[in-house]
């Protein structure tokens, strides 16, 4: 059942956000539960494709189970971590660009891409740092 939910990630990554944007404009009450409910969700496929990911790589090879559980373990501290820093620094960067804008569609766009363009930038910064770390512990 999973396997079939992972081969649409794209799509149902698509459709996670956009009714995430729908309750947000459409029932404004809801919009925080519903921004809940969808990180939640994204975390959740997160972490069974990590776990999956691992089961598969250590399938055929003996290994100790405590590392297996420790580089799940690394992986998972890494997307939180991941998204964390990005969320903060999206919010107050988009907030510090955006506060001289009077026009409200500009602003809007303007918080769209900058957003998109600090969370991209952070994750790839962290994923190349938490390789790095995760490189250092595995040959310890």
């Amino acid at each position: 059942m999973f396997a079939n939910l992972l081969r649409y990630w794209t799509p149902l990554s698509i459709i996670l956000i956009l009714v995430l944007f729908a309750g947000a404009f459409f029932v404004p009450v809801w919009a925080n539960a519903i921004a809940l409910a969808v990180v939640l969700l994204s975390l959740s496929i997160a972490a069974y494709s990590i776990v999956h990911k691992h089961i598969r790589l250590h399938q055929g090879k003996p290994t100790n189970k405590i590392k297996t559980a420790r580089n799940i373990l690394l992986e998972m501290t890494g997307i939180l971590l991941a998204m964390l820093m990005a969320g903060l620094l999206g919010r107050y960067g988009v907030g510090t660009i955006t506060g001289q804008i009077d026009n409200e569609l500009m602003k809007l766009i303007v918080g769209i891409i900058m957003g998109m363009l600090i969370g991209l930038t952070t994750g790839v910064v962290i994923q190349r740092a938490w390789g790095r770390l995760v490189e250092i512990s595995e040959s310890l």
